[in-house]
């Protein structure tokens, strides 16, 4: 490899390295997305004319279908559509780096084999990981996790048999390599649907990155099976930027990776096994329906006397508040979005509430759970294709303890990320994830679709909070739209 192909390739590695770092902020998103693509573009025609095969037609013929494949997908997927859009790229290049080790798995020398037999192994991972992740978003697959007999034990022995496949390849040629290549990619490829097909809830934005990442990884393992530098330059750069990802989002659903790979599951305790503790807040909330009967039948008993008694001149009782009585009059309001604002692509309809409220001189934040929606900063671009301020947008630990002080809270098609039995529900899927305090809220206003439980099936008891709460269910966008005009 010549030094000026190295100097090139670490030039384009910067300039992708750099278009990253630009799509961090809202105004210089675009532009970054596009000098990472220009990058990546000159980094395959240098590809080409170092390696001499710029006569090969059939590269352009290839280069041209997949050119028209990425513009029809871009023109034709929704904002809605674009998780499982990003996990099927992530599967495509797993997929496309396990080509690679596998047509390189002949080269001369042990290192070659092993990388491509490696890059065959994360590939396949990637490829079918992301596949059961997309067809889970898209509901072509059940949404819940998928558990089977022995679940753990299968995940790691087929992780382990992926390894062990890889490592003797290493040491065997002809028949004995042609074994372990089948091997690395029949057992990656099962430990990749087993991991895949127990993920649900709000793990499914933690998978997301993980894949991402896997997929940067398996492209620089195939890099160095063929001894591209640039492949192995910004294969490293994805993989690196998708596992910090990855570590934020763990540490934001309190979860350990690990434990995802393996199919591992929340455990309950042996005072409060899940059952029980199911059943012990389907009793409460029984009870708390029971005491609300009682209490609607005191007050019709306690009218009944006041009308036996003559006092039909008393003053007449004070109109309870309505939401939008109680958004009229608020001067500092916190918006939260969730999965159900996507799903009814009520972004838009957000952003003219937020307009409405701050022209009364209300103050208007949006508070963003790092795993609302279903990947990593899915709040983040739905608000912004709608020009809602990147500033007004506040992660979790900024906004966290304003809750309290606020004088309402809106929340649209969110669940699980504000679920306060997160804190206390031992044993449940959200057990010990840190959420966002809405409960403490004064006025609370829901405007989702349903009182169903969450992705995460844990019921939250904000919905049975007897004051302050204000459930406006429904289709969001239509929801929203109401409150907007009955606003004073």
């Amino acid at each position: 490899m010549s030094a000026l192909q190295i100097l090139i390739s670490a030039l384009l590695a910067v300039l992708v390295l750099a278009g990253i770092s630009m799509m961090s902020k809202v105004k210089t998103a675009v532009a970054g997305n596009l000098l990472s693509a220009l990058a990546m573009l000159c980094g395959i025609v240098a590809t080409l004319l170092f390696a001499g095969v710029v006569s090969v037609w059939t590269i352009y013929v290839s280069i041209l279908t997949g050119a028209l494949a990425g513009s029809l997908l871009a023109a034709r997927v929704k904002m809605i559509q674009m998780p499982q859009t990003v996990a099927l790229f992530n599967g495509l290049g797993g997929g496309a780096s396990a080509l690679v080790g596998l047509m390189s798995i002949h080269g001369d020398g042990a290192f070659v084999r092993f990388t491509a037999l490696l890059a065959v192994a994360v590939g396949m991972v990637t490829l079918v990981g992301s596949l059961i992740a997309a067809g889970k978003l898209h509901r072509v697959l059940p949404q819940k996790p998928v558990v089977w007999k022995g679940h753990a034990l299968c995940t790691l022995l087929f992780l382990a048999l992926a390894l062990g496949s890889v490592v003797a390849g290493v040491f065997v040629e002809g028949a004995g390599l042609t074994m372990c290549l089948v091997g690395a990619f029949v057992f990656a490829s099962l430990f990749g649907l087993w991991f895949s097909l127990r993920v649900g809830g709000a793990d499914m934005p933690i998978t997301i990155s993980l894949l991402n990442s896997l997929s940067g990884v398996a492209g620089a393992i195939a890099g160095m099976a063929i001894g591209d530098v640039f492949l192995v330059a910004v294969g490293g750069i994805v993989g690196a930027s998708g596992l910090l990802l990855t570590q934020i989002m763990c540490r934001a659903m309190n979860r350990k990776l690990i434990s995802i790979l393996t199919g591992g599951t929340v455990k309950p305790s042996p005072e409060t096994p899940v059952a029980e503790n199911e059943k012990l807040v389907e009793r409460i909330m029984d009870l708390e329906k029971k005491i609300r009967e009682l209490e609607a039948m005191v007050a019709d008993l306690e009218a009944r006397v006041k009308v036996l008694d003559g006092q039909l001149n008393a003053a007449p009782a004070e109109k309870a508040p309505t939401a939008a009585a109680v958004l009229s009059q608020a001067k500092d309001v916190i918006i939260v979005p969730g999965y159900g604002m996507a799903l009814a692509q009520a972004q838009h309809q957000v952003r003219q509430l937020a307009d409405k409220l701050e022209s009364r001189g209300a103050r208007v934040r949006f508070a963003i759970h790092p795993v609302a929606g279903r990947m990593p900063g899915h709040m983040n671009v739905l608000l912004a294709e709608a020009d809602v301020d990147y500033e007004k947008l506040f992660e979790m630990d900024a906004i966290n303890d304003d809750f309290k002080n606020a004088d309402a809270v809106v929340v649209i098609g969110a669940n699980d990320v504000l679920n306060p039995a997160a804190r206390d529900a031992v044993g449940t899927p959200i057990y010990g994830m840190p959420v966002l305090n809405v409960d403490q809220a004064p006025e609370v206003i829901v405007c989702n679709y349903d009182l169903k439980p969450g992705y995460a099936g844990v019921d939250n008891p904000i919905y049975s909070r007897d004051k302050g709460v204000y459930l406006e269910l429904g289709d969001a966008k239509e929801t929203l739209m109401r409150l907007i005009s009955e606003i004073a």
